[in-house]
This record gives structure tokens, sequence and C-alpha cells, in this order.
């Protein structure tokens, strides 16, 4: 199971990557045929965007994993722990219901999309329902990750679960 979550963990973080390099790459390409060879093909903009919004769906797994979202932890963590267990279950439900929520529609509206076969209205005429497929496969990604962290919350509980990531890192730098 670790390794399945390693190999997990390492595709989303080299999938955001490769998508983040290769919006860097196009818009660069963009750049240079609009200021050294005046010709601005006007798909960049349009093709960039649709990888950093797959990028920021795919890597918005990856904080959940990392605990990297904003959250009120000033607060929380001068609770006593078993209260803190609790706030963190209650809030992952939250999480994943709102999640289901927007994979449940996310994934109706692509459908919608896709059966009108809805297109981009530059001449690239690029298909919507791809880039709209982001929205529910990212929130599918994020309930697999409240799922996987409720279950260990409740039945697998260890301190580490209720520590934010910057936090472990720097406590483990003082144990060191």
């Amino acid at each position: 199971m670790k390794n399945l979550l390693k190999t997990w963990n390492w595709l989303e973080k080299t999938l955001g990557g490769v998508l983040a390099f290769a919006a860097t790459m196009c818009i660069f390409y963009g750049v240079i045929m609009r200021y050294v060879f005046s010709s601005s093909p006007e798909w960049v903009e349009e093709v960039v965007i649709y990888m950093i919004i797959w990028a920021v769906f795919i890597m918005a797994s990856t904080l959940v994993e990392e605990r990297g979202h904003v959250g009120a932890t000033f607060i929380v963590q001068r609770f006593p722990l078993l209260l803190r267990r609790v706030i963190q279950i209650i809030t992952g439900i939250l999480a994943l219901g709102f999640c289901v929520l927007v994979s449940y529609w996310g994934y109706q509206v692509v459908q919608v999309t896709y059966l009108m076969d809805e297109r981009s209205v530059t001449s690239l005429r690029f298909p919507l329902w791809i880039a709209y497929l982001s929205v529910p496969a990212g929130a599918t990604l994020i309930i697999c990750r409240y799922v996987k962290r409720i279950y260990r919350l409740v039945f697998r509980f260890h301190m580490t679960d209720l520590e934010e990531t910057h936090e472990m890192s720097g406590s483990q730098e003082l144990k060191q």
C-alpha cells in the first residue's frame, strides 16, 4: 500500500511539474514569436491556461496530502489532542462532502459539454470538455486524499496526523 501511495504522490507531482514546465515553454514560444517574429499564435494563451488549470487541480490533491492548504491552526493547535482529532475528522468530512458535490456536478457539466460538442471560440477549436474535466478529476483526487485522512484519524490515529507539514519538518529538525 505504501508503494502505491508513493507512486501516486510521484505521479501527481510529476504530472503537475510537466504541465507547469510545458506551460512555461509555450509562454516562452509565444513571447519569442510575438516580439522577435511579430507573429503571435493565438492558441498559445489558450493552451497555457488549460495546462495551468489542470496542474492546479492535480496539485490540490498533493496539498491535501501534505496538509498545505490554509487552515486555522493557530487556534486549533491550542486545543487538547482529542478535541483537535474530532475537529480534524469533522472538517475532513465537510471537505469530503464538498468535494463529492463538486465532483458530481463537475462530471455533469463535462457530460453536457461533451454531448453538445462545445469548443473554444479560437481557431484552435479546443474541445471544452477536456478543460472542464480538470475540476471533477481534481476533486476526485482530493476525495481520495480525504478518505485516506479520515480513515487514519478514525482507525489508525497517530499524533503526526494532527501536525502541520511545516511544523513536522521543524520539530524533526529540533530532534536532530
